[in-house]
């Protein structure tokens, strides 16, 4: 047992003894400089380490090496190894963070130096030291309880904003000046107690990096500043922060983050003074001011919101629900908004006013899931018809109304609507109008009901009466729109098909005198059309082609004056024919008609109709078996003035009497000159008399 005891004793004074060698002696130290240099050499090639000094006695420790060459790290103080008690100064300078990543694994840049104290045991520890970090002025002041941060002070002035992004591996998206003060009295989480305040001033975005990253416009320069004091207890801190900028600012009274389970409740203001300055943002030009208050809710990757505003002057709530930043419902309630409100920040000429009410319920916002009703609700609409003049060129005098309901579900990829919406001009219809999300495509069918053409006079210029119907269907895809209508007019059929400005139009059937009974235009000519009209909506210019079937003249002042001129009655005739070509340029009609039946041909080679006017100026060659005769009419189409160029019916008739009684005259004559012109001296006189019409 002595022999044990000798033996133990022995190895442990050789253990001492070779600890003592390796770790004290200048042979030791210099193997432990070799070490650490190996080992951190070793494991990646980017750093290259060199100890220049390492001294490590019971008492002292000196440890100085560059990295690189170009950074160095210095601790030089006393060290009680037995009594775990240390009385350090340190100095370390990294020209260049990025080449440690290899070592820090992590990804930092830029320069970084720090200096200072270390002093305390194991019990009880104080570190105390300066920075420059991101070219700041910092000091920091850590108690060390057990080797574990107790009291924290830091105090950071003026460090810059891009400076840091740099260090932090980000992108260059603003610049300014950041300041922070920390004062943790306890830094163990379930007996946490401090407070910290950040301040950011002379904040600026860097334009040219976000406008490059997020795919923005952003012209002019953003300016921000902020300031965020939080409370920190037991295991949650309590946080009040606000952010100006130069184009919105951002208020959150009380936010509260629980650290133990990292969610996150808040209330927040969001104030937009002049929406103008979000264009280069949102690509939209808006005006006016936006305000939305409410609170939110984070946790576990669930962000809940709940909110009011008062957008377009209404009364507005809302409640989001997003998983993972994808939203998973929506609900939203927009009450007694200002139609003029909406369009003033749509930046749109206030051409009407009245009440909207939105009501949504989106129970499923995903795309492939997607599900939800919103309905719309507009109220004591009226038209300002001073602005809809001088936007639309129209001529309103009347007050327009209009109200409207419109109810569209929601389901995978698609919005399908139905609406009424009921004006003092025409009735709109819209059934299962289907939008579809992925091509931004439109399907609906429409049934528009104007139940008094009179009430169009201040948009169309033009005097009319009667109601109309119309079915159609409407198409946008790919920026081509088609709409097609189908209407039962005066007794025939309408049908037309417009592509994008081209319109094109079959008129079959109608009958000419409930046209012209529509217009107000006089009783002149019945019969049945088969027309068709090619127009562009842009140019406003276009072509009217067709016939006008089983025509007759109806008894008016034209065919009372063919009467008592031609002694002809022109209602009897038939036109099983009439061919009509017409130039359209906007409201003026420019026609030539072409009309024959057995006993009348008629041709207007110049017929000029002004609808913006009301006027009508025509030339009608007439020929009535073999009597030929020009009419013209000219004046208000509603009583226009009917010429009769009568040279050749005088003619006509002078020759028939003159024909008629031939032998008679020639008698007369004879004996009259007693037989001085020979013996056709009278025929040449009446030839010469002839000639004279």
């Amino acid at each position: 047992m002595k022999k044990f005891f000798i033996s133990l004793t022995i190895l442990i004074i050789f253990i001492i003894g070779a600890v003592y060698g390796v770790l004290f002696t200048k042979s030791g130290n210099n193997f432990v400089a070799s070490y650490i240099e190996n080992k951190v050499n070793d494991e990646q090639k980017d750093v290259q380490l060199k100890v220049n000094d390492f001294t490590l006695t019971f008492n002292t420790i000196n440890f100085n090496a560059t990295i690189s060459d170009n950074s160095n790290i210095n601790i030089v103080g006393d060290l009680a190894i037995f009594k775990k008690k240390v009385d350090l100064k340190y100095d370390i300078k990294i020209n260049e963070l990025g080449q440690l990543e290899n070592l820090i694994k992590q990804k930092l840049n830029g320069p970084f130096s720090t200096s200072g104290t270390f002093k305390g045991d194991a019990n009880f520890s104080v570190i105390k030291g300066i920075s420059s970090i991101a070219q700041s002025e910092t000091s920091y002041d850590l108690k060390l309880v057990d080797f574990e941060a107790k009291n924290i002070n830091v105090l950071m002035k003026n460090a810059r904003i891009e400076k840091l992004l740099h260090l932090l591996n980000q992108k260059d998206l603003a610049k300014g000046n950041l300041s922070l003060k920390g004062d943790i009295k306890d830094a163990n989480l379930s007996t946490l107690d401090g407070k910290v305040s950040v301040n950011i001033s002379k904040g600026k975005l860097n334009n040219q990096v976000i406008n490059k990253d997020f795919n923005q416009n952003i012209s002019s320069p953003i300016y921000f500043k902020s300031d965020i004091h939080a409370n920190l207890s037991p295991n949650k801190a309590t946080i009040k922060s606000d952010l100006i900028t130069s184009i919105v600012d951002l208020f959150a009274n009380k936010t509260e983050v629980l650290l133990d389970s990292g969610k996150i409740l808040s209330d927040y203001k969001l104030d937009v003074k002049n929406l103008q300055k979000l264009e280069g943002i949102i690509g939209t030009k808006l005006y006016g001011n936006f305000i939305t208050s409410g609170n939110v809710v984070m946790n576990n990757g669930i962000i809940k919101v709940d909110g009011n505003s008062n957008i377009f002057d209404s009364l507005t709530n809302y409640s989001v629900k997003l998983a993972d930043s994808a939203p998973e419902y929506i609900k939203f309630n927009i009450a007694n908004a200002k139609i003029d409100k909406l369009l003033h920040i749509l930046n749109e000429p206030v051409y009407a006013d009245g009440i909207l009410n939105i009501d949504g319920n989106i129970t499923d916002a995903k795309a492939e899931t997607l599900a939800g009703v919103i309905k719309t609700q507009i109220l004591n609409g009226r038209i300002i018809n001073p602005v809809a003049n001088t936007v639309f060129k129209q001529n309103l005098k009347k007050k327009i109304t209009f109200k409207g309901n419109s109810t569209t579900t929601l389901v995978p990829n698609q919005a399908i609507t139905n609406s009424k919406i009921t004006t003092t001009l025409a009735n709109l219809d819209i059934k299962d109008a289907v939008f579809t999300f992925n091509d931004a495509a439109i399907d609906a069918n429409y049934l528009l009901n104007i139940p008094s053409l009179a009430n169009l006079y201040d948009v169309t210029s033009t005097k009319m009466r009667g109601a109309v119907s119309i079915n159609g269907n409407m198409k946008n895809k790919n920026k081509s729109l088609q709409l097609t209508g189908n209407s039962k007019l005066l007794g025939g059929v309408l049908d037309f098909n417009l592509k994008n400005d081209d319109l094109h139009a079959d008129i079959k059937n109608v009958q000419i005198k409930e046209l012209t009974n529509m217009l107000y235009y006089p009783d002149v000519f019945d019969s049945t059309t088969a027309l068709t009209l090619d127009y562009n909506m842009l140019m406003k210019k276009g072509k009217l082609k067709g016939t006008l079937l089983k025509g007759h003249f109806l008894p008016n002042n034209f065919s009372t004056l063919l009467n008592q001129f031609a002694k002809f009655d022109i209602t009897r005739e038939v036109y099983e024919t009439v061919d009509i070509n017409t130039n359209i340029n906007k409201l003026v009609l420019s026609s030539t008609v072409n009309m024959k039946s057995k006993n009348t041909q008629i041709d207007v080679t110049k017929s000029i109709l002004d609808l913006e006017k009301s006027t009508i100026d025509a030339l009608i060659n007439t020929k009535i078996k073999n009597t030929q005769f020009a009419l013209k009419v000219k004046g208000t189409t509603t009583k226009p003035k009917i010429s009769l160029d009568s040279k050749d019916l005088i003619s006509n008739q002078v020759n028939k009497q003159i024909d008629k009684n031939k032998e008679k005259i020639k008698e007369k004559l004879n004996k009259v000159l007693k037989g001085k012109l020979g013996e056709d001296g009278a025929e040449q006189i009446l030839k010469n008399f002839k000639s004279l019409f």
